[in-house]
């Protein structure tokens, strides 16, 4: 097999029509995209209602950092066929971004209430505990996520990697830009 760019694109074309398709007869106002929807709005109005104002850029750069590396780690998945998303939000784009925006803030208060390395290691894991073995095993239940060869066993480490190894970066930047 020798495919060109242009049968890329035709079949890169095709699969846009059928998400489109997939997503306007099978998903779009299901309870699935409600529930995902509803969840994202609350979130979203609560950790505008509890930001540390004072920690403002921090907190947003721990968060754009966390949600960019979670859509980057979610595309890999999905085109490895590792995990699928059945329902999403949107029919284009990552595939479960009101997923990965939820990851960003949930992270971003974790980042902010815990400040201490001690505290923060510790509600780090128990945070990724929460998001493996509750919040994926629910999404499966509800039909919004479906590992094909994977676990949660392996989801467990990777979200303490990713809320710990961006805590340092966002600090050594912050540090950075003070000169400090």
């Amino acid at each position: 097999m020798n495919p060109s760019l242009q049968d890329i694109m035709n079949a890169q074309e095709k699969i846009s029509t059928l998400r489109w398709y997939y997503w306007r007869d099978e998903i779009v106002f299901t309870p699935q995209w409600w529930f995902m929807l509803i969840f994202l709005i609350i979130l979203i109005f609560v950790w505008i209602r509890i930001l540390d104002h004072s920690r403002i850029f921090p907190i947003l750069l721990y968060g754009l950092l966390t949600f960019n590396i979670a859509t980057v780690l979610d595309t890999f998945g999905g085109e490895l066929q590792l995990w699928e998303y059945p329902k999403m939000v949107l029919p284009w784009g990552p595939r479960v971004i009101c997923i990965d925006v939820m990851i960003a803030l949930f992270f971003m208060m974790l980042y902010q209430f815990f400040v201490k390395w001690k505290t923060f290691i510790f509600a780090s894991i128990f945070l990724s505990g929460i998001f493996a073995f509750v919040f994926e095993p629910v999404a499966m239940y509800l039909g919004i996520y479906k590992p094909l060869i994977w676990s949660n066993l392996y989801s467990f480490p990777i979200y303490i990697l990713l809320a710990i190894s961006i805590r340092g970066i966002v600090q050594k930047i912050c540090k950075l830009s003070t000169g400090s």
